[in-house]
């Protein structure tokens, strides 16, 4: 199983670019910093421990000296991959009940299997896009900026 898994998260990671894009917004898809509520809620559906820089963005985006260039490019990522990134934050959730539901209820070990499978993949999709946004957010700010986001970051959790 590990190593269907193992397997699993490299071709899903592999087979999606963590390289910088230029994002370029959907016309009629305008998802800004300001416009994203508390997505706390989506922290359990990534493979690893998400990197949440969004609300000290929010909170913090004067004292970090965000230009309205910075702003630009970071917005322009959650324009182009956040719906996307809910999206598929709920659709695990989803497949996580099924999933208990089938181990508690004695389902089927191959939908079991199935399931564990798709869960895994969507987890290496959502997790490569949070990995997308570290790098907008680091290409978009100065080594100061980002230093200062970081350590901000690290004090709004203590």
């Amino acid at each position: 199983m590990r190593i269907i898994l193992s397997l699993l998260v490299v071709l899903v990671v592999g087979s999606m670019s963590i390289a910088q894009e230029e994002p370029t917004p959907e016309e009629n898809n305008q998802i800004t910093i300001d416009t994203i509520n508390d997505d706390n809620w989506m922290d359990s559906a990534f493979l690893i421990k998400r990197f949440n820089f969004l609300p000290v963005l929010k909170k913090h985006k004067n004292e970090l000296g965000l230009t309205d260039e910075q702003l630009k490019i970071i917005n322009s990522f959650y324009s182009k991959y956040y719906k996307k990134m809910e999206e598929l934050a709920k659709s695990i959730q989803e497949k996580e009940k099924q999933l208990s539901d089938l181990v508690i209820n004695g389902g089927d070990s191959k939908k079991i299997k199935d399931l564990i499978i798709e869960i895994a993949k969507e987890k290496a999709e959502l997790t490569v896009y949070n990995i997308k946004e570290v790098r907008t957010i680091q290409s978009a700010l100065t080594k100061e900026q980002f230093e200062k986001l970081k350590n901000l970051t690290e004090q709004s959790i203590i």
